[in-house]
């Protein structure tokens, strides 16, 4: 019983977990990096009441606050305190960075003091730092370079002009909205920062970094995981900035876009980004995280583009989605609430497939 409760609290909180049920362990992983190995041990007396259980928490590796955070659901969930419905209605959409309109930054207005410019003064000088950060041969100044990229594209932590700034320099590799004011040419400080080339060739796969690393080292092959995730993060936060109602983007703004990235992004690469993403959802069995952040891109690229909509009949996506679902109800909520987003916005473009048949039959 006390397996089970722990096993949906998981589920719940979508955290990844392999269970070794002759030993009575746990190994789970979160979505922000945090470790924790989980022992079931069986009480004996004196000091234990007959036939208690005892759940015991060992972190691995990751934020100390993230945690303990984990571990008071974790552990009200083996005594049977644990609300998964309540917990979906807190803490539990935060946690998947896709529900911003609680966050008090969206509406947060740029007082007298704090103008457009300045706002863009500073983003650029976060976006300088993150981007000298990701071209060092460091690993630790690559991840805290892509973890501040994460949270300037994120609204709920950088306030959503700076993540407006961000989300453009990721998509479309500029900060500013207009390269064009009038007759005159706006010097544009972001050209040379190649934040969209990295992060791009990450997740295709073909960063030039792949040659500096020794494919049998576990802690370097470890590193390339993490950056693949974070790239991730970074790609479904920009487009999902286009895509809140605080960023006041037109339809055809948000669609010209995602036109704009994907074709950018063809042409940087032989890889397919659509197909890329797409794999990474197909392995949602043995990496429900990553699948996750996969669907949410996928979402908001088939959501802003009617080309990659008509791709994705070709690329089986339907398929490979129903399947990610299926992973998802059972182990993953985020997961399974981001492939029902990517179903539905797929929907679309089978009615309107529906009309155009109907159409030409009438005619």
């Amino acid at each position: 019983i006390i397996a089970a409760r722990i096993s949906d609290c998981c589920r719940a909180m979508s955290v990844q977990a392999h269970f070794d049920n002759e030993k009575a362990t746990a190994s789970l992983s979160t979505m922000d990096h945090v470790e924790i190995y989980l022992s079931l041990w069986r009480g004996t007396a004196p000091i234990y009441d007959k036939d208690c259980i005892v759940v015991e928490a060992q972190r691995r590796r990751g934020s100390v606050v993230n945690y303990y955070g984990y571990c008071r659901k974790i552990l009200d969930a083996a005594s049977g305190k644990f609300d998964s419905e309540k917990y979906a209605k807190t803490d539990g959409v935060k946690r998947g960075r896709r529900d911003l309109a609680g966050s008090p930054y969206l509406t947060r207005k740029i007082t007298p003091a704090e103008d457009a410019g300045s706002v863009m003064d500073k983003a650029l000088v976060a976006l300088n730092i993150a981007a000298g950060l990701i071209r060092k041969d460091r690993l630790d100044a690559q991840r805290l370079g892509m973890e501040s990229l994460c949270l300037l594209t994120d609204p709920s932590r950088a306030g959503m002009e700076t993540a407006k700034i961000a989300a453009r320099v990721v998509l479309l590799d500029t900060a500013q909205e207009e390269l064009v004011n009038g007759d005159e040419v706006i010097f544009d400080e972001s050209a040379e920062l190649r934040i969209r080339e990295v992060i791009i060739s990450i997740v295709l796969g073909d960063s030039d970094d792949d040659s500096g690393y020794d494919s049998d080292d576990s802690e370097e092959k470890e590193h390339k995981d993490l950056l693949f995730n974070l790239a991730l993060v970074i790609m479904a936060n920009a487009l999902a900035v286009y895509e809140t109602p605080a960023a006041a983007t037109s339809r055809l703004r948000r669609n010209s876009v995602v036109d704009s990235f994907l074709k950018d992004a063809q042409e940087m690469s032989s890889n397919n980004i659509l197909s890329s993403l797409l794999g990474v959802l197909g392995q949602a069995q043995d990496n429900p995280h990553d699948s996750f952040r996969s669907a949410q891109c996928l979402g908001s690229l088939f959501q802003g583009s009617d080309e990659a909509r008509r791709k994705a009949r070709d690329l089986n996506a339907k398929q490979i989605v129903l399947t990610a679902l299926d992973v998802g109800q059972r182990t993953h909520v985020k997961l399974a609430n981001a492939s029902q987003r990517v179903l539905r916005v797929l929907a679309v473009e089978d009615e309107d497939d529906e009309d155009e048949d109907e159409d030409e039959e009438q005619n």
